[in-house]
């Protein structure tokens, strides 16, 4: 006689078949699997898109287990192609090489690139000062290129030491890589001439043709000497192989650090504030404003549209520093960061400075009004803000990263006073923002540091340090930063490493995984897989439970009386 399981045992399997599927059905959509989307680092989080987002656990960059280690400047690119995350950075106080760092799984671990230095320019920090040593940036087929400056050691001691600049070309994500010159500074240097002093390369790359290369750089040195520094900019035309001779896009006065950005169209676009040449004789260098400028050109560097003023600077070496500029691949606004005070002339003892921003919308012919970024700026404290990062996430996203002392337990304080060579101390944080309104308007700061930096100890007290943007790359799911910290050190040994976090946005509707989510198909699957198995197990778990207390009867099991 066939026996036949009760009414109660049936809605118990039921119900448990229930729980088995929202369990796994759980599982599985957490893993990507089925909807959802994958839960790994690099994702974006869910909820409003203007919620604050998540910032994930720091982690350390650097490998260096010396015990005085400087490690400095760290700038940061991601692959489009893989999601692949890169940075680049300067050990400055024994090695003094820049080394690649490479991360394939959202930034929780990292690991050494290839080498970019050419025997014998092994230094690019032998004698630092300030950053950047090194910068670097993907085209859109995920070839990598690193622009540095290096020396030979063997001329390290001479008063005009000579400074090559360097492009290192990598078409695997950083493993391996071509290096090329791009300026060869006269060797030896016996005395001041030639363009012997080159630092501070930025890279950019023409998206629209990416056999469009171009690095600028501050030249020094010469017979010049009205005009002792220059915005060079170097352009190649079969993907940073091979570059022409440089072009000097600075006035009589000279300028500073020259800051490079290619639009969708390909033009080329420079920011850079003037130098101090030609300043009349009696006239206090440090009180002349150093006003900032833009210049375009659009046939591959060779010709140049007349200066256009961004902003008026400040009249000090205190504020209107750092310039930084971006161009958005959807619509080429242009977007130019930088710290300074909000008046040309200002008391850096008593007065602080901020992070500001101005956009284009047509190519650099005018500019917006002046935002501030820093929602702290009406404090009443004497908090400064410094060295901003930006990017450009794929769907227009601008982010803004920096140093921030408003955490700190006292002032900044300049222990050298307000004359060379600028030393500080305090605690500060690395904070971030972002608009998604064209720059207009910024979200509430967020944290980015999870442990607040002792700039007391370390390369920043003493002069080496970057003076450079903090590292920042965008996608549409993140902000990914990287910052250099001295949460590692003590007042004898001064160790200095290079730190990591993600700022998690949630990713649009419908984004596909890969590229778009950060996160490599590896980790996907690898997380999918665990879910499953984590899955089946927990069905297992769930059947045990409800056998163990006698909830299941099967087909031979005999009716209860």
């Amino acid at each position: 006689m066939t026996q036949r399981t009760p009414l109660a045992d049936r809605a118990r399997q039921r119900c448990t078949s229930r729980w088995l599927g929202v369990a796994l059905a759980g599982l599985l959509a957490g893993a990507g699997l089925i909807g959802g989307q994958p839960a790994v680092a690099g994702d974006g989080q869910t909820g409003d898109r203007s919620a604050t987002p998540a910032v994930t656990a720091a982690v350390q960059v650097t490998d260096n287990p010396r015990p005085s280690r400087a490690h400095s400047s760290p700038q940061l690119a991601r692959n489009p192609t893989n999601g692949e995350l890169v940075v680049v950075e300067s050990e400055v106080r024994h090695d003094f090489g820049c080394v690649v760092h490479i991360s394939s799984d959202g930034g929780r671990s990292w690991f050494r690139g290839g080498d970019i230095h050419e025997d014998p320019w092994t230094k690019c920090s032998q004698k630092p000062i300030n950053g950047p040593y090194a910068t670097l940036t993907f085209d859109p087929d995920g070839v990598l290129y690193v622009a540095f400056y290096a020396n030979d050691p063997t001329y390290a001691d001479d008063e005009f030491l000579p400074l090559h600049v360097f492009l290192a070309r990598s078409e695997d994500g950083g493993r391996t890589f071509e290096t090329n010159f791009v300026f060869e500074a006269p060797e030896p240097v016996t005395e001041n001439r030639g363009l012997h002093n080159n630092d501070r390369p930025m890279v950019a790359v023409d998206h629209s043709d990416p056999s469009n290369v171009y690095v600028a750089w501050m030249g020094r040195g010469g017979e010049d000497d009205d005009k002792p520094t220059k915005a060079l900019v170097a352009a190649s035309h079969d993907g940073g192989r091979s570059f022409g001779e440089p072009v000097d896009v600075s006035d009589e006065r000279g300028a500073y650090q020259p800051r490079p950005a290619v639009d969708p169209d390909g033009t080329l676009h420079v920011i850079f504030p003037i130098g101090l040449g030609a300043v009349p004789e009696g006239t206090d260098p440090f009180q002349v404003a150093r006003t900032v400028y833009h210049r375009r050109s659009a046939d591959g560097g060779q010709t140049w549209s007349e200066p256009v003023q961004v902003d008026a600077g400040n009249a000090s070496f205190f504020g209107g520093r750092k310039y930084v500029l971006a161009a958005d691949q959807n619509d080429g606004t242009l977007y130019a960061a930088w710290y300074a005070h909000e008046d040309t002339h200002f008391d850096p003892a008593v007065e602080d400075v901020d992070i500001f921003l101005r956009s284009s919308t047509d190519g650099g012919q005018t500019w917006s009004e002046r935002v501030t970024i820093n929602d702290d700026a009406n404090e009443d404290r004497h908090i400064n803000h410094y060295n901003p990062g930006v990017s450009i996430a794929p769907n227009g996203r601008v982010d803004v990263a920096w140093y921030d002392f408003r955490n700190s337990p006292y002032p900044e304080r300049f222990p050298d006073g307000f004359s060379p060579p600028f030393n500080h101390d305090g605690f500060q944080d690395v904070y971030y923002s972002f608009s998604t309104d064209g720059g207009r308007t910024w979200a509430p700061n967020v944290r980015i540091t999870d442990r607040i930096i002792n700039r007391e100890i370390g390369v920043w007290s003493n002069n080496v340090h970057s003076h450079m943007s903090v590292g920042i790359a965008s996608s549409d799911d993140g902000a990914y930063v990287a910052w250099q910290d001295t949460r590692n050190g003590d007042r004898d040994l001064q160790a200095e490493d290079v730190y990591f976090a993600t700022a998690r946005h949630e990713r649009p509707a419908g984004a596909a995984g890969a590229a778009g989510a950060g996160t490599p198909n590896w980790a996907l699957f690898a997380v999918g897989g665990a879910a499953l198995v984590l899955g089946m197990g927990l069905a297992m778990l769930i059947a045990w439970a409800v056998t163990r207390r006698g909830g299941v009867a099967t087909a031979n099991a005999p009716d209860r009386a």
